[in-house]
């Protein structure tokens, strides 16, 4: 399935999280910060390449555990000033079986590879079996469809699989601010490509 997907003009992303020491509690109508990264990084790949709308489509898990990202999102995207500047992701997310939609199958498999990666610590030693070596060779091909985000003006590198640690906290209020400025990140790269 990795071979097939290198074969089409794809990206991926993905935001790689430490277990939890303790299970994480989102306040109700606040986007998950995974979430939350996930989305910037499809909102700044699409405005980069001039795409359109990009449609968000998750593993459904349970009505209301899916409902909630959904309305999360909608309230990310129209009440918190960074949201209402993205313009290439559809507002309401679709949720589907994987068992049945082989697209998201794709990003199962995707995903199960990242974690494996990640779990068997090869980011930071050689692998020393050969499911390790498979698993390397698998990643570097998924790694290769990445892109990372270089934000004008600021000189951050926001890169395409990114490492979020344990640091799960992320208030979506109006007051959200980063460290990063991302809400000027967004209109400095538009109007650096209107530029162009």
């Amino acid at each position: 399935m990795v071979d097939i997907i290198t074969s089409y003009d794809a990206a991926i992303f993905a935001i790689i999280m430490d277990k939890p020491d303790e299970p994480i509690i989102v306040p109700d109508n606040h986007l998950p910060k995974q979430y939350y990264l996930l989305l910037k990084k499809v909102e700044f790949y699409c405005n980069h390449h001039h795409y359109g709308k990009a449609m968000m489509i998750f593993d459904e898990v349970h009505e209301d555990a899916d409902r909630k990202i959904a309305e999360a999102i909608t309230g990310f995207l129209f009440k918190t000033k960074f949201g209402r500047s993205f313009h290439h992701i559809l507002e309401m997310p679709l949720f589907v079986s994987s068992a049945v939609t082989p697209a998201v199958q794709f990003a199962d498999i995707f995903a199960g590879i990242v974690r494996h990666y990640y779990e068997n610590e090869l980011d930071q030693k050689e692998p020393e079996t050969e499911f390790q070596e498979w698993l390397v060779a698998l990643f570097a091909k998924l790694h290769n469809l990445t892109e990372n985000n270089f934000i004008p003006k600021s000189h951050y590198l926001e890169y395409g699989f990114q490492k979020m640690g344990k640091n799960f906290s992320y208030p979506v209020s109006e007051k959200f601010t980063t460290s990063d400025n991302d809400e000027s990140l967004l209109s400095e790269e538009i109007s650096n490509d209107l530029s162009e």
